[in-house]
């Protein structure tokens, strides 16, 4: 049987076993499913808004530095996916304990179903504008939603190997729209402007928030590079969707901001003339984005407990999620983003330090979860003190690099080393 052959039959993923060596593929086509994730309105929106507040070359500083953080935290994360095949759920039982590990995807699995009624939300609110400005026919808003997560929800239990061949065959095109939307901003009356949004950002939080963006895909890279063959495609999996397509996307969308001067994604490519390619960027981009959301949401529920059937946990939470979008947490967008990197940002350092410098690279063993604490108050420590670290610099108590997602993983990670150290010296 065919690699190809046994990633379509396999509806499981290896949700709570190890993937094996004749299951793996390229960074390349890792890389893509993340990256399609940059495509989405809210990373458009993003982009809009912290172009917006900080202006465009301060933007751009931001956009670059979020997207390197990542980048780096990312290409750690995933090694340790590559290395010990595990999905980032059952990575965390080894360092948090089990009862630690399961709270953490408790919240992954919230913040996974907070993403995916955003995206469904501004999806069928932008299929409903764009309907009724196209051709003249307005939707109902609740139908357009119920219809789509059914169809998210019908791709995600196809799982993995479904997503990555929409990712392979969409980025490509969304990425030549976005080209288009660049050349059309251009042809306006351009100018590099100052900051216009009336309300206040740093750079800090500006870089807080592109971090933010996709640190639960960071903190969750091992769902994806458990298949990477290699450590380098690992890396080639983080590098090329979180510094180079999004920041790609988000330099793009701060442009097209500021040449209209607007802040509504959708006005924008209407006013750029994008028409029906924004239709298709608008539907493409959301519905990978929400069978990666939905997949991932799934994982960290199998994980929580192995004996409910993950077919099953996909069905659950793809109606759940439909019936969080209509709680619009879009009003509260940026603020969302900033709490996801606060929250999960130390979350990635700690398991990151654990792997590569506590265990110097060991991999993971099943027998050690049988044996391990049910909760690690060592971890558990450093994450609370990397949260607090984060809302401390961002309240002016104290900071030392002034950006908020830096001071949380240089504390979360000294803290976890050296209890970890002193605690083994005693």
């Amino acid at each position: 049987m065919s690699n190809q052959q046994e990633f379509t039959v396999n509806s499981q993923d290896y949700a709570t076993t190890k993937v094996p060596e004749s299951a793996t593929t390229g960074g390349l086509s890792i890389g893509m499913i993340n990256g399609s994730l940059a495509f989405s309105v809210p990373g458009l929106i993003t982009g809009v808004e912290v172009g917006n507040a900080l202006g465009l070359l301060h933007s751009i500083h931001a956009f670059l530095i979020g997207g390197l953080i990542l980048s780096i935290l990312g290409a750690f994360t995933g090694i340790v996916g590559a290395k010990n095949r595990y999905t980032s759920c059952i990575t965390l039982k080894f360092v948090f304990g089990e009862y630690g590990a399961a709270l953490i995807s408790t919240l992954f699995v919230f913040a996974l179903l907070g993403w995916y009624s955003v995206n469904l939300d501004l999806f069928s609110t932008s299929l409903q504008q764009l309907s009724k400005q196209t051709i003249d026919v307005e939707l109902s808003l609740s139908l357009v939603e119920a219809l789509i997560g059914v169809l998210i929800t019908i791709a995600t239990i196809w799982g993995f190997n479904l997503i990555e061949k929409l990712s392979n065959y969409l980025v490509p095109i969304m990425v030549m729209v976005l080209f288009y939307m660049l050349y059309q901003s251009i042809s306006f009356d351009f100018v590099i402007a100052e900051p216009t949004q009336s309300t206040p950002m740093s750079f800090g939080e500006a870089v807080s928030i592109i971090v933010g963006s996709f640190i639960v895909s960071v903190v969750l890279m091992p769902d994806f590079s458990r298949f990477a063959k290699t450590s380098r495609d690992a890396i080639t999996a983080s590098f090329l969707p979180f510094l180079g397509i999004s920041s790609f996307v988000y330099v793009i969308s701060a442009i097209a901001g500021v040449a209209v001067s607007n802040d509504d994604i959708l006005s924008i490519m209407l006013m750029l003339g994008l028409g029906y390619l924004a239709f298709f960027l608008l539907i493409s981009a959301s519905f990978i984005t929400n069978v990666v959301n939905l997949y991932s949401a799934a994982l960290g529920a199998n994980a929580i407990n192995m004996k409910w059937k993950k077919r099953n946990l996909v069905i659950v939470l793809g109606i759940a999620g439909t019936v969080v979008a209509s709680f619009n947490l879009l009003d509260n967008f940026t603020d969302f983003l900033f709490s996801l990197s606060i929250v999960f940002t130390p979350v990635a350092a700690i398991y990151v330090v654990d792997y590569f410098f506590v265990r110097n690279q060991v991999a993971y063993q099943p027998h050690e979860l049988e044996r391990g604490n049910k909760v690690n108050i060592i971890a558990l420590t450093a994450w609370g003190f990397g949260i607090l670290s984060s809302l401390s610099v961002n309240q002016g108590f104290f900071t030392l690099t002034s950006i908020e997602v830096f001071d949380a993983i240089i504390i979360s990670s000294a803290i976890y080393y050296l209890l970890v150290h002193r605690f083994k010296t005693r």
